[in-house]
This record gives C-alpha cells, sequence and structure tokens, in this order.
C-alpha cells in the first residue's frame, strides 16, 4: 500500500532535518549567493505615489525671485562680516529672520532651548490660502554649524521661496519655515524645536508660540559650501537605527531634481569623487555595501531624522559641486535652479493626506537610481536564519549520531538544558559587563584609543574568566542510553545542547533585529552563523586547537575588515562604537557585547568541549 502525501512530506522533512548539518551549510553559501545577485534583481526607481503630482506642474520662481533672494544674501553676508564670533552672527542671522518675516507680514516666533542658554530656533507660518489648517509642510534651514558663506545662501534663498511659496494661491497645506541654531547639533537644535512644537504647555517663550497643521512632510536644505554655485544635489535619508522615510519621498524629490527646468544629478553618496551614473554589477554591488553600512551604524545624518523620530516623513539635501559634472550652475542661475528645486517640491507634496497613499518604508537603494524592495532583500536573510533553524532542529532531534536508524523502537533525544541556558547566561552577564565597561570609559571622556585597548583587556579577562567558570573536567562521563516504554532516551553530550541554545539566541535576536535594522541584521548574521554552524568539539587535539585559533581571529578580523570600511583606525574602534551609543542610542553596540561576543564565548566553549565516550546502556 503506497504512503498518503502526508506521509510522503512527513518523512521528506524528517530526512532534510535528519541531513540538516549539510543542509544548513548549503543554504549559508545559498544565502550568500543570492545577495550577491541584488544588482540583478534591482529594479528602477520610480515614483509610485500618483498624488505626488510629479511632472504635471510648473516653476514660477523666476530671475526676479533669483535677484531678490541675492540681495538676501549679501544682507546676510555683511552680518557676517560685521559679528566678531560665530555666535553672534547666528544670533543676529536668526533676528534678521525673525524680522524679515514680521516685515513681509508672516507669523514669526522664537523658541529658546531648555539649558543651552542664549540660543533660539525661529520658525514662521503662511497659512494655506486653500486649506483648512489641519496638515503642513516644514521647510528647515540650519545656522551655526557650517560654512557661514554657504549658510547666508541657504537662508537668503530659503526666505525667498518661503515668500514665494506662502504667498502661491495653489497652497492647500500651511508651510512652516524653521530656522535652527546648530550650534550644538543640528539634530539636537531641531529635536529642541520638535520637542516645542508638539508640547502641551510651550509655557513662556518670548513672543508667544503657535502651530500650523500637522506636519506631513518636512525638508532639510542645505546651498553648497561656495554659496551661490551648484552642479547635484546630496540626499541624506539615515534616520536613527537604519530608519527611512518613505520611498516616495526621495523618488518624487529625485524626478523632480533630475527633469526639467532643473536638471541637475541626485547623490547619496558623501564622497563628492563617487561616481554614481556607473550602473555596472561591481558599480551597484559597491552602492549597496555603502547604503547598508549606513543603515547598520544607526548614525542619523541629518536634522531630518528628527522629524522621522516623530513618524514624519522628512529628508536633507544640499547642494554640491563635482568636478564629474559638465555644468555648474553659480550666480543667479543657481539661485533660480535651486529655487525651482524647493517650489516644485512643496507643490509635489500639496495635496491633502486624504488623497495620499504610503508606498514602502523598507527598501535598499542601489545608488539614485536602482533599490531592492523588501521582497528581494530579505531573501538572504531568510535563507541564512533556516539554515540556523534547520541545524537547530537536527541536533535536538537527532543529536550527533543517527541512533535512530540502528535502534528498534522509537528514539528521542535528552539533553540538559539547564546547563546550556546557564552557559549562555553566563556569556551574556560577560557581554554586559564588557559592554557597560567600553561605555563607561568613553564616559570618563578617555580618547578612542584607550577605550579601545580597556575593552579589549576587559573583553580579554572576561573570555579567560568564563572559560575557567564552564571548563569540565577531563574524565568525562559517558553517553547513555535508557528505554522506557518502548521508547529509547538517548541523553545527549553538553555541548550539543549549548550548541543548540546558542543557536536559539542567535535565530532570536537576529529575527527580532530583521524588521528594526535589516542591514545590521544581515551583516550580524552572516558574520557568526558559520561560527554557529562549524564549531564542534574533536578528539583530534590538533583539530580542536585549530578551531580555537580561527575562532580567536575572528573578532580581530572583523574589527579591522569594518574599519578600513568605515574609514577609521582599527585602534579607535570601541572608541568611536561607544561614542555613537551614547550619542545617538545605536543599536551597534548592544548587538557587540550582547550577541556577538556571547555567541563566540559559547563557540569557543563547544569547540573546546572534551568528547565523551561510547554509549552505555543503562
Amino acid at each position: 500500500m503506497s504512503a498518503s502525501p502526508r506521509e510522503k512530506i512527513k518523512r521528506l522533512a524528517v530526512a532534510c532535518v535528519r541531513r540538516g548539518s549539510f543542509i544548513s551549510l548549503c543554504l549559508y553559501v545559498l544565502g550568500l549567493v543570492v545577495a550577491s545577485l541584488a544588482p540583478s534583481l534591482a529594479r528602477d526607481v520610480y515614483v509610485d505615489e500618483n498624488a505626488f503630482l510629479v511632472g504635471s506642474t510648473h516653476a514660477t520662481f523666476d530671475d526676479l525671485d533669483g535677484a531678490r533672494a541675492d540681495d538676501y544674501v549679501e544682507t546676510l553676508t555683511k552680518i557676517t562680516f560685521d559679528a566678531r564670533s560665530r555666535a553672534r552672527t547666528t544670533r543676529e542671522r536668526l533676528e534678521w529672520v525673525l524680522n524679515a518675516l514680521d516685515e513681509r507680514g508672516f507669523e514669526s516666533y522664537k523658541s529658546w532651548l531648555d539649558g543651552a542658554g542664549d540660543l533660539f530656533n525661529v520658525h514662521g507660518v503662511a497659512r494655506a490660502a486653500r486649506g483648512n489648517g489641519r496638515e503642513s509642510m516644514a521647510l528647515v534651514t540650519v545656522l551655526g554649524d557650517g560654512d557661514a558663506d554657504a549658510e547666508a545662501a541657504t537662508v537668503g534663498l530659503a526666505l525667498r521661496a518661503f515668500e514665494k511659496i506662502g504667498r502661491a494661491p495653489w497652497l492647500a497645506k500651511d508651510l512652516m519655515w524653521v530656522c535652527v541654531d546648530g550650534s550644538r547639533g543640528e539634530i539636537d537644535g531641531t529635536m529642541a524645536w520638535l520637542k516645542t512644537y508638539y508640547s502641551s504647555s510651550v509655557g513662556d517663550l518670548g513672543g508667544g508660540f503657535e502651530r500650523a497643521g500637522a506636519i506631513q512632510q518636512a525638508f532639510v536644505f542645505r546651498a553648497a559650501n561656495r554659496g551661490a554655485a551648484a552642479s547635484a544635489v546630496r540626499v541624506k535619508l539615515e534616520g536613527w537605527n537604519g530608519a527611512y522615510p518613505n520611498q516616495d519621498i526621495f523618488t518624487m524629490f529625485r524626478s523632480i531634481v533630475e527633469t526639467y527646468p532643473v536638471s541637475m544629478r541626485v547623490s547619496l553618496e558623501s564622497d563628492v569623487e563617487v561616481r554614481e551614473d556607473d550602473l555596472s554589477r561591481w558599480s551597484l554591488m559597491k552602492s549597496t555595501a555603502r547604503f547598508m553600512w549606513r543603515a547598520a551604524t544607526g548614525i542619523p545624518s541629518g536634522a531630518h531624522a528628527a522629524f522621522k523620530a516623530h513618524s514624519i516623513d522628512a529628508i536633507s539635501f544640499e547642494a554640491i559641486e563635482r568636478q564629474q559634472d559638465a555644468y555648474v550652475r553659480s550666480g543667479l542661475r543657481a539661485y533660480v535652479t535651486l529655487g525651482q528645486m524647493l517650489e516644485l517640491t512643496f507643490r509635489a507634496c500639496n495635496n491633502l493626506l486624504e488623497l495620499l497613499h504610503h508606498s514602502c518604508f523598507y527598501y535598499i537603494l542601489l545608488g539614485p537610481n536602482k533599490f531592492l524592495g523588501i521582497a528581494e532583500y530579505i531573501a538572504p536573510q531568510a535563507i541564512l536564519l533556516v539554515s540556523l533553524l534547520l541545524t537547530a532542529l537536527k541536533m535536538t532531534t537527532f543529536g550527533m549520531e543517527d541512533t535512530s536508524s540502528t535502534s528498534d523502537g522509537e528514539t528521542r533525544m535528552s539533553h540538559d538544558w539547564f546547563a546550556a541556558i546557564s552557559k549562555l547566561s553566563l556569556a551574556l552577564v560577560f557581554g554586559a559587563i564588557v559592554g557597560t565597561s567600553c561605555v563607561s570609559l568613553h564616559l570618563r571622556e578617555l580618547n578612542h584609543v584607550t577605550v579601545t585597548l580597556g575593552t579589549v583587556a576587559v573583553a580579554f579577562i572576561a573570555f579567560i574568566t568564563f572559560l575557567r567558570l564552564t571548563l569540565d573536567g577531563e574524565a568525562s562521563p559517558v553517553r547513555s542510553t535508557t528505554k522506557v516504554c518502548d521508547v529509547t532516551i538517548v541523553r545527549q553530550e553538553q555541548w550539543v545542547g549549548v550548541k543548540v541554545i546558542n543557536i536559539a539566541w542567535l535565530l532570536f535576536t537576529m529575527s527580532a533585529c530583521t524588521f528594526f535594522n535589516f542591514a545590521l541584521a544581515f551583516l550580524t548574521t552572516v558574520a557568526l552563523a558559520p561560527a554557529c554552524l562549524l564549531c564542534a568539539p574533536s578528539g583530534d587535539a590538533a583539530k580542536r586547537n585549530r578551531a580555537v585559533a580561527v575562532l580567536g581571529a575572528l573578532p580581530p578580523t572583523w574589527m579591522f575588515v569594518l574599519s578600513r570600511f568605515a574609514g577609521s583606525p582599527v585602534y579607535e574602534s570601541f572608541g568611536l562604537l561607544a561614542e555613537h551609543h551614547v550619542r545617538w542610542k545605536t543599536f551597534a553596540l548592544p548587538v557587540v557585547f550582547g550577541i556577538a561576543f556571547p555567541v563566540l564565548l559559547i563557540c569557543f566553549d563547544v569547540a573546546r568541549s572534551p568528547v565523551k565516550s561510547k554509549t552505555k546502556k543503562a
């Protein structure tokens, strides 16, 4: 009698699990191969949101507006010349903006920064001629943290654009212009303003504080370092811990910039020498790696991150000059082009929220022209996680030997889960100690080199202590089997359960991290999965020593590779890691010391475990 389809599926599943170790390695390799196919799977970026009205409007910002902006820039430049210090320059420019808004009939407000002395932010509001006041858009400029001439050009152009757009008859959303004092950091200054904006009680803010409608989109604008010159526009998307805005915000802006009348290139790179018009496979792979690295570090790239933290779609963009671009706009032409860019951007976002739908927040950009959606980029990580799951199932169900094939009746494996969980808990404690030490050294205001050396020393002490505390005796008990009611129970060696728990910890944490920061989860899984899959004890002392040596070489190798990719010295790696965690609350440090370090400790414990004698029947 032939087996039913259900029985066939069950047998196939059992066969796959029984050969889980080999299949897991094949799946790991397959995951890497699929990841390398990213350029082939990438699609051209496009605007999915029809309500953005891209290409259906025309710009009205003309040469007269450019000349007015130039006059404002000249006035602001004189303020720079007359001021005695940079802090005073910023204050006087903000006061000038406040007065300029009043003179032009716009609402203008000043808000002081808590605990920052005489620092304050300014914002103006243009009420929509055709709106209901429930929604708004924000144009953001930052003063005090960059080139003084570039800031003069930024504010002068922003003022004229705000005048033009704020009085437009088509405006359906309130428009706000926020001038942030970035003397203590553009993100901190912007967060302070948003805190005030969303506060239920604004207190005494000197002249009052009025709000517009709910902010739906925000754009942080900067001019080039030379002021009135531009050949391309650099866009910054990264928020805290790899958070990104709605993809259509970027694609809409890219479409506006790269088409007439703006007609400039869009760049995602901080290095102006990177050529993003090269769509070769190797170039796209490098763009993918850089994009994922920026996400994995978790460091916000601009003031737009403050809006993203409040669930507002926002991007930062700045005009730049690049030698690779054939045409550089300068002077009046630059002001007109950038003014048209701002006007068309806000006009595209002018439709009310009821007419908009959100497209995608999970994506990877392979430069400004190609992207991977979640359906494409999640596959490699899913394959890697399945490889871990399959090995854990195999070792839990069948242990390290196919006992069921040589025994009559049903066979079950017994594991010492308490000992395994105890070892993992101890490893997590040591990881927490090392991570806390790293942060503590940084908080003592030690330099990055000292923090790195101190962290390495603490990690080495923790490593030795862990191995001493978990050292198994030389005389190992034999593996035993017990038969109960025709069920053969095989008690597995302790290291088998330890390995399963280690894999389970990595599988659980990386599955969760995938949804919070995919890039960080993928890089961590790629690095740690081989150690978890391959670590095993050996009766050959030479093989065991080689395995321990390979595991010991992994951390310094990772430090060297990641430092080279980040462009920082390897001897400053932990100092920078602690600084970023304290400054930005990034996930990278908890992943290093809460996941990677404990997992490696357990792998060491498994690799040095004694090999026990043959099974003894009870």
